[in-house]
């Protein structure tokens, strides 16, 4: 078959992007045209009070050409031989993935969307398969100073992360005891993790002993299936980030958007 084509990575992908946009070297004058082709060296300025970066030329060595796409997209005027020596981890201008943003900062859709008043992106094609839906970057900065605007502190930030890392795993414990659990153990995870009254445990071991026998038969069960048709108002759950669409009959789903 074809050679699988290697996957690419963000920051090839922002490299491409931004060498396609850089400036390229002008000729070395000559003797004969250096005064057609002598251009004004440009000098350093500092940015309109208010809107640091926002010029058009680089705000870190104040001479390079700012990117178009760059300064679009994060507000801000920076150079490709700037943007390039702080792309790195940690650097100045690092971006993130969507999912990495709310993953390691616990920020919302709706707070990464630029279109509801949210953090503005850099959107380029994936580079891992063109088929699937354009990539959005953020500002590593941007994205940590609208989660300490958040959570307030990193510490409280790190808390957070240990309730919701300790709430999945409790969600999974209470569905594995509702599908393989004792009778007691499916009782208690119905009441969130409270000791059902006695009469309840009774009932259900009770249940439990007589369930083959009061199953319907196959057939009947086809019959009386149902299809879910879920309600166009969905809930969101800001705090874990999390939509929760409904059915007619009381079934509710619960997922989180990309």
């Amino acid at each position: 078959g074809a050679a699988r084509r290697p996957e690419r990575s963000v920051e090839d992908a922002l490299a491409a992007m931004a060498q396609r946009g850089a400036r390229s070297a002008p000729e070395p004058p000559t003797a004969g045209n250096a005064a057609a082709t002598a251009e004004p060296q440009p000098t350093a300025r500092t940015p309109a009070a208010g809107s640091p970066g926002t010029s058009g030329a680089c705000v870190d060595c104040s001479s390079g050409r700012a990117q178009p796409k760059f300064r679009e997209a994060f507000g801000l005027s920076v150079c490709y031989d700037c943007q390039r020596a702080g792309r790195g981890e940690g650097g100045r201008y690092q971006v993130l993935s969507k999912s990495r943003a709310k993953d390691e900062y616990l920020l919302s859709d709706r707070q990464l969307d630029g279109e509801r008043g949210g953090l503005r992106s850099m959107r380029l094609p994936n580079p891992n398969d063109a088929r699937y839906g354009d990539m959005r970057l953020y500002l590593r900065r941007q994205v940590e100073e609208l989660a300490l605007a958040t959570w307030g502190s990193s510490e409280a930030l790190l808390l957070e992360k240990e309730r919701r890392s300790d709430e999945r795993l409790r969600r999974a414990e209470a569905k594995r005891k509702l599908k393989s659990g004792t009778p007691e153990e499916q009782m208690m995870a119905r009441c969130n993790g409270r000791a059902a009254p006695k009469q309840q445990r009774r009932k259900a071991q009770a249940g439990k002993a007589g369930e083959a026998a009061a199953r319907p038969p196959v057939r009947q069960l086809a019959a009386e299936r149902h299809e879910h048709v879920f309600s166009p108002d969905e809930e969101y759950d800001e705090a874990a980030d999390l939509w929760t669409k409904r059915c007619a009959c009381g079934f509710t789903v619960q997922y989180e958007r990309i």
